[in-house]
């Protein structure tokens, strides 16, 4: 019997034989939805052959000197799968599970640095094989290995079919497989096996050494039942409201509903600011589960501020033991020890049948290279997933998320809503998002728009733009008709420029807010909260702001105006003003163009403004919030950045990487139908935000100076790491040029024995946060 883990606490053992059979037998549960159950159970049962080795077991047990990692145990099982693969047909099932037993502790490339065959280097290794061959009888046991080769390969293969016949493009007039989208969709599937077999390795363990099995997967229809009644008791409750808008919300609402009795791929929801598209969307997706056998729903929005607020109404429908709100404010929050323990392993895995989490959580899920992300991919299978703002996918992720959304509904079983007023045009790409044939779910939006129509765009662009002078004084107009005022602008330079000049002109008429990202979050908050309030009560108000303002902020002003960006920037802004209808009246959003904006780097935000200002003059006394006005925008922006939509990066695409592996496959003389992805250097290079940042921590108050106070001291780096989770919220992220200016001028300094960066109190500014300028685009937040 050999060893493959000693528990503890009590130095109970865990046999190579027992700890194979349950991975195998929970990876074939995880996969089965999939069905590629057999090729589960199969990769599970072969992980850890290399395991059956004396010297392993000698060092497991501590009997020889050698140390962790020093032998290779993940080759063995894929080097025998490869062995026993019939040499008359294709065996790029064989590869492709091969390729998922070595990579059970993290994804390779499979062509490395050197331009080698990696996996072929891997399984030409054979120290101690031929004694692993010998004892393989102790995890194979009575098992027909060629029988469960043989119904794991037809599993591989059916679905590889599948892949095949939505691969296909027509080139004059002839259908052809995309080779791209051919290899990206495999790339997927060993991913998606990858991630099976790692949480199974990693459960079955954590079970063992903790002696508490994980829960069976639950049955989650009481559940879909429980939420569709809370969801009817919730309806209620608005029936006595007889207003126009109350009534088109309802409507909504009930196509909504009704469009769940059709399984659905992947459709769209357009809803106008204020129809109800959370409820509307969780209705659907209650009763998409009730209808199909479904496992879990998720929600991804692209900035916390929209998930904290729809994390409230989630997890009241769904109730706090069925839910998971995942992202990085919630480790902060969490001072008990224990309960963050637990938290970490549900973000980890991802069980709970209700998840809230970021749009970064959700790609990272798909395309990192960490471990933990590679693990809960399979987590998403047989699910609902509501896909909030989905005009926040950034440009160069375009492709990658259109090939990884058809994935998931084509061989994952999902079904995905794209919910957003401004619509992308991701069918229209080169690599297209395939939607259903009944691509809406709510077909006659146009009526819907016409009844919560609360604002006006209005163009007010000048030919060679507004100087400083004339933007303060368009604003201080805009102030005077309309009693408060919030004016967005693209870079933190102009906002402070902005603010001071309001400043000094409304100074007495009005209080005068900033907000900008060089701010902390707890200051952040304060300050919209302080916001909040003001215009509840009605006092005078003018707002100046980067876009963060934009990111679900429920705030409503009677005017605002926009610096000139994308058309969807604009659709974003007018959904802070009017944004109940409680003026009575149409409110206006004026769009205006600043002369030599700081715009630096910033060339999306330049490229976005020339599309924007082409649209407008196109469409003379359009209505510039209608959905025909954004697909036209959204469709030029794609057209104009085609060259961006891969994820380019370092004389390549992650697209590229991801599929065909086209220039390390030529470099190598490689076959075009081999399995080439390099999945570790496109999952290490792939970010959401571009994060060429360094975290500061500010002394913002009392707590976050006791914070710094605390990390000059001895502390190990558990402490250590506890205090940082805690000062998120008094964390800013400077990019490099605001780091040198600040190193510059002795505004920070390390932190003692923890190499922390803080500031120093005199750089940081009640009214403007961080006082050094950049022009550093606003981020998600993950």
């Amino acid at each position: 019997m050999y060893t493959a883990h000693i528990r503890e606490n009590d130095k109970v053992i865990q046999t190579v034989s027992e700890h194979s059979q349950n991975t195998a037998l929970l990876a074939e549960r995880f996969l089965t939805s999939s069905n590629i159950g057999s090729v589960g159970y199969l990769c599970g049962l072969l992980h850890d052959a290399g395991k059956l080795l004396k010297d392993f077991d000698d060092y497991i047990n501590k009997r020889n000197k050698m140390t962790r990692g020093s032998i290779d145990h993940a080759y063995a099982g894929a080097k025998y799968l490869i062995s026993i693969a019939s040499k008359d047909k294709a065996n790029i099932a064989a590869i492709s599970m091969a390729h998922t037993i070595v990579s059970h502790h993290g994804i390779h490339d499979w062509i490395d640095n050197d331009n080698y065959d990696y996996f072929s280097k891997r399984i030409s290794y054979d120290k101690g094989y031929d004694e692993i061959l010998n004892n393989l009888n102790e995890i194979i046991g009575d098992i027909n290995i060629n029988d469960l080769f043989e119904k794991a390969t037809k599993e591989w293969f059916d679905v590889a079919k599948m892949i095949r016949g939505f691969s296909k493009t027509k080139e004059e007039k002839e259908e052809k497989i995309d080779n791209t989208k051919f290899y990206f969709y495999l790339g997927m599937l060993e991913r998606l096996i990858q991630s099976a077999l790692i949480d199974a390795d990693r459960t079955d363990t954590a079970d063992f050494m903790s002696g508490v099995e994980s829960a069976e997967e639950t049955d989650t229809s009481l559940l879909w039942e429980q939420m569709d009644s809370r969801m009817n008791e919730k309806l209620k409750s608005f029936e006595n409201k007889t207003d126009a808008i109350s009534l088109q919300r309802r409507s909504i609402s009930d196509r909504c509903a009704a469009f769940a009795d059709h399984k659905v791929g992947v459709c769209r929801l357009i809803v106008p600011t204020g129809g109800g598209k959370t409820l509307s969307s969780l209705r659907f997706a209650i009763k998409q589960c009730k209808n199909y056998g479904m496992k879990k729903i998720f929600y991804i929005a692209p900035f916390m501020s929209i998930l904290e607020q729809n994390s409230d109404i989630i997890g009241e429908l769904s109730g706090e033991e069925d839910f998971l709100e995942h992202h990085s404010n919630i480790i902060s929050d969490i001072d008990n020890e224990n309960e963050l323990e637990k938290y970490l392993l549900y973000s980890e895995r991802w069980t709970k049948p209700v998840i809230a989490t970021t749009m970064v959580q959700f790609l990272n899920t798909l395309f990192s290279a960490k471990t933990s992300s590679v693990r809960r991919m399979h987590c998403l299978c047989n699910s609902v997933i509501i896909i909030d703002e989905v005009q926040s996918v950034p440009l160069k992720c375009t492709h990658l998320f259109s090939l990884a959304v058809n994935f998931l509904t084509k061989i994952c079983g999902c079904s995905v809503v794209l919910c957003s007023a401004t619509q992308p045009t991701f069918e229209r790409n080169e690599h297209s998002l395939m939607r259903d044939e009944r691509a809406d779910m709510i077909e006659n939006y146009a009526e819907d728009f016409e009844v919560f129509k609360r604002t006006e765009m209005i163009p007010a662009m000048q030919k060679y733009g507004y100087d400083i002078e004339e933007a303060t004084l368009l604003c201080e107009q805009k102030f005077e008709e309309n009693g408060n005022l919030l004016l967005i602008v693209n870079t933190k330079k102009q906002a402070r420029e902005m603010y001071t000049r309001l400043k000094d002109k409304l100074g007495e008429k009005a209080h005068i807010i900033h907000l900008s990202t060089n701010m902390c979050p707890a200051h952040r908050k304060e300050s919209i909260d302080d916001l909040k309030e003001k215009l509840e009560h009605g006092v005078p108000v003018v707002c100046v702001t980067t876009q963060l303002i934009e990111a679900g902020v429920d705030i409503s002003f009677s005017c605002v105006v926009r610096a000139l960006a994308g058309l969807d920037n604009a659709a974003q802004a007018a959904g802070r003003c009017n944004r109940n209808g409680e003026k009575g009246r149409i409110c206006p959003v004026y769009l205006i163009n600043f002369k030599n904006e700081p715009l630096g780097n910033l060339t999306e935000i330049k490229t976005a403004q020339d599309i924007s200002q082409h649209v407008i003059r196109n469409n003379e006394n359009a209505d510039l919030l209608s959905v025909d006005i954004q697909s036209s925008y959204f469709e030029q922006l794609f057209s104009q950045n085609k060259e961006k939509l891969d994820y380019p990066a370092n004389g390549t695409t992650l697209l590229e990487l991801l599929s065909t592996n086209k220039g390390k496959a030529e470099a190598h003389d490689l076959k075009p139908d081999m399995l080439l992805q390099a999945f570790k250097t496109a999952g290490n290079i792939f970010e959401v935000i571009d994060s060429h940042t360094e975290n500061v921590i500010v002394p913002y108050n009392d707590e976050a100076e006791s914070f710094i106070s605390r990390l000059n001291d001895d502390l190990t780096p558990q402490e250590a790491a506890e205090i940082l989770r805690k000062a998120q919220k008094y964390t800013v992220s400077v990019y490099m040029g605001t780091k040198k200016a600040l190193e510059e001028k002795g505004a920070i300094h390390i932190t003692k024995n923890n190499n922390i960066i803080v500031l120093d109190k005199r750089f940081y500014n009640s009214e403007f946060g961080i006082t050094t300028e950049g022009a550093e685009r606003e981020t998600l937040m993950y």
